[in-house]
């Protein structure tokens, strides 16, 4: 199972609270081989995979148990709103030029969404915490 986001690293707003609460989770599962984190950068331009990777190591989880996925802006955006059922926009007149939804995503082993959680919201993170473990326990049904 994993948990999976949509981000851009020089987001100043959303995106920071929604990885610290994934980062929190993230420790307390980071030795179980059975979840697992998927970011995916909706900025195409900027986010190169070398810019990743050292967003990665920043964050304290460059590794294979959370992943950084990078793609064109048609992929990622396409994925983002008819796979995952999140909204991700580029848009020149926000802020900072793209508006997207702070939802992670509990992604169940048979790859159905299972949960949609606000990434910026600590009772909706709670909810995802206590989410895992009843995954994990049908799982192994």
């Amino acid at each position: 199972m994993y948990i999976a986001d949509f981000f851009f690293t020089s987001c100043t707003t959303i995106c920071p609270t929604m990885h610290r609460s994934m980062k929190t989770i993230f420790d307390k599962y980071k030795d179980n081989p059975d979840v697992m984190f998927l970011s995916h950068t909706i900025d195409f331009k900027y986010d190169k995979p070398s810019v990743l990777k050292k967003y990665a190591q920043k964050l304290g989880v460059d590794g294979p148990k959370w992943q950084f996925a990078y793609g064109s802006k048609d992929s990622i955006y396409k994925i983002a709103e008819k796979d995952y059922l999140v909204a991700v926009i580029e848009d020149s007149t926000a802020k900072e030029g793209y508006v997207h939804q702070g939802w992670l995503i509990l992604i169940d082993k048979q790859k159905r969404i299972r949960g949609a959680y606000d990434g910026t919201n600590p009772e909706q993170v709670a909810q995802l915490t206590k989410d895992i473990p009843v995954l994990l326990a049908e799982d192994k049904k």
